[in-house]
Parts: structure tokens; sequence; C-alpha cells
């Protein structure tokens, strides 16, 4: 049973109380559905919304987006297109004004449409203690341990987004692609954003960029898309960002 609420004034001071045994909560949007249903066995809950992590920077030919910036936030930033695009897509008004950047990273498929656009920008990760590659981040991320501070990207690449959901607005994506600098990323066919390096490896060709894509994913059946939909809908739509990136 959630006894106390806490609301350290740094990052630092949140991960002293995550390591004291505390649930911790930025946005909100995925804890507090478990704490209403009393799927959180820790006593105290430890919030992020006064630990400064919040902010959209440029320096140095890099973009920083800390970890409490809300999706909201992010899909009003012109400078960023192809983030604004998939932050955009996720959810309702109400859910990205409190989704967070560090949030929709660590939550679970199909709902991190965000990292599928980091994971094309080779993006860093700072959790604080360590900054990691974010083709790394979901296998060194520790649940309970690590804290993201924020996300960086070269601000000089330019990333294509494209999505495919049932339904315009408010759903969750069947499958989305990122393309920028060479990279391929696809959303929606496992637990986490993965790479197609079959498809990097065909770029000016987007029909067998597609092709392969579609060969090297395994994507799961559940309530929103079959396995064999998710396989058919990644070719159309890898084969699609190809197209577009080509165009710009």
């Amino acid at each position: 049973m959630i006894t106390q609420y806490l609301l350290p004034s740094s990052a630092d001071a949140a991960a002293a109380e995550l390591a004291g045994g505390a649930a911790l909560m930025a946005g909100g949007t995925t804890v507090m559905p478990r704490v209403l249903a009393g799927g959180v066995e820790a006593e105290r809950v430890v919030g992020l919304a006064r630990a400064g992590l919040d902010g959209i920077a440029s320096d140095g030919g890099r973009t920083t987006l800390g970890a409490c910036t809300t999706l909201a936030a992010v899909a009003a930033h012109e400078a960023t297109p192809a983030l604004a695009a998939a932050a955009g897509a996720i959810g309702g008004p109400a859910l990205r004004n409190m989704a967070t950047v560090g949030g929709n990273l660590v939550v679970g498929a199909p709902y991190g449409d965000l990292g599928v656009v980091l994971l094309a920008l080779a993006a860093d990760v700072d959790l604080g203690d360590r900054t990691v590659a974010i083709d790394d981040f979901w296998a060194e991320f520790r649940p309970g341990v690590d804290i993201v501070r924020s996300v960086s990207f070269n601000d000089d690449l330019a990333a294509v987004f494209v999505r495919w959901a049932r339904r315009a607005a408010n759903s969750p994506a069947v499958v989305c692609v990122a393309v920028a600098g060479g990279r391929v990323a696809i959303g929606g066919v496992g637990d986490h954003p993965v790479r197609s390096v079959g498809a990097e490896a065909h770029l000016r060709d987007p029909g067998a960029a597609a092709a392969a894509a579609a060969a090297e994913v395994d994507p799961p059946t559940d309530g929103i898309a079959s396995a064999w939909y998710r396989k058919r809908m990644t070719e159309v739509f890898v084969r699609r960002a190809l197209e577009e990136s080509h165009a710009v």
C-alpha cells in the first residue's frame, strides 16, 4: 500500500529513494493505473516532477531532451520534425501533456514510438552513472535501479518517421518506421524498437530493403494485430519510409 509520495529536487536524490525501495513515477500514465489497481508493492512513490529533468536544448550540434520533457512539448518542437511527428501520434492530448520522454523509452511495446526515431538517430541515453548508446539501452537499462536523465542526438541528421495504426488518432501503432543517417528502426515488432540491418544493407533499393526487413523481424500476435499482418506492414512501411527519405 502506498503511504508516501515524494518529490525530490534532484535526480540524484530520486535515485537514492529508488535504491531504498521506492517506486518511480514521471508522467504517471503507466504507473498510476498500476497504483490504483494495487499493482505497485512499494510503500513509497518517488516523483520526478521537481527533479530538473525537463526541457529541450541545442548546443554544439546536439539536441538534448530532458527525460521529464512531455510528449506535448516534443510534438511542438519544430526543430525535430520526425520526433515531433512520433510524439504527436502517441495517445491523445491529455496523455501527451503527462507522458514523458523517459517514460516512453522504457514503456513496453506497442507504446514506445519515440524510441523508434531516437534509435534511427543513434541517440545517447544519460543514466546518471553512465551514458549508453540507444542501441544498447533496452538491454542495459535496469528497472528499479536506473533513472533516465536525458537523451541526446546529433541535430544535423534528417529523419523520416512513418506509422500505421488501426485508427488515425489515439491508437497504438501496428508498425512504425524511422530512417536517419543510413539507419532503419522499426517499432511494433518486438518488446522494444529494433534496427533492421537487412534493410540498411539495401538503402538504395527500397523494395529489397523492405523485403529484407520483413524477413528478419519476428513480431508478436496480440490484440492489435497478428504477426503475419505486422510482417506485411513492416514491408510496406519500410519501403514507404525509404522512398520518403530519398525524396527529402
